[in-house]
């Protein structure tokens, strides 16, 4: 199954308090309309990602799920307007890089890794609308820049391989583009 990856603009913080290895922010807002690309507009709902245990959430440098990660979930919340997550930042080289680079300002963001799951979403007749109201956390990305909303994956095209499962479970025919 291919992990969807979602990145917001939001404030990121390292916790002063405590061992000062704890960053904090908005890992998706709720109710914002969120463009996916040139046909398709996703909005996630308040407790979408409703019982992940923030032990088994894993926090990754860039999304990067080739290396180990770089901490662990230590918070989550559905707050009114976002899902809120706190992580330990383990005492790494690759993790004392990032705790330094969101103190300057270099990493901006969380971007969160998902997985739909099945009755999860919500669309629009035309599929140009979907509302997440139920899908599966894989990780938290801390990120640079949160592009202006969001992206997509996997990319745009006819569907090949791994891409003809997505294009099924999204209802398009798996010999057209589909239509994000």
């Amino acid at each position: 199954m291919t992990i969807l990856v979602r990145t917001f603009t939001a404030e990121l913080e390292v916790r002063d308090d405590g061992d000062g290895r704890t960053l904090e922010g908005t890992i998706v807002p709720f109710g914002v309309e969120t463009r996916i690309g040139p046909r398709l507009v996703e909005v996630f709902h308040p407790g979408a990602f409703a019982g992940t245990d923030p032990a088994t959430l894993p926090l990754l440098a860039l999304h990067d799920r080739q290396t180990l990660p770089i901490g662990v979930g230590v918070e989550l919340r559905d707050e009114p307007t976002r899902w809120f997550g706190a992580f330990h930042v383990s005492k790494t080289r690759l993790g004392d890089e990032v705790l330094e680079l969101v103190r300057d300002g270099a990493l901006t963001g969380l971007s969160v890794g998902f997985l739909p799951v099945v009755g999860g979403d919500r669309w629009n007749a035309y599929r140009t609308r979907v509302e997440r109201v139920r899908a599966l956390a894989h990780h938290v990305g801390v990120v640079p820049f949160p592009p202006t909303t969001t992206h997509a994956s996997p990319p745009y095209g006819p569907p090949r391989g791994r891409q003809r499962h997505v294009c099924a479970s999204l209802g398009c025919d798996a010999d057209e583009p589909p239509e994000f």
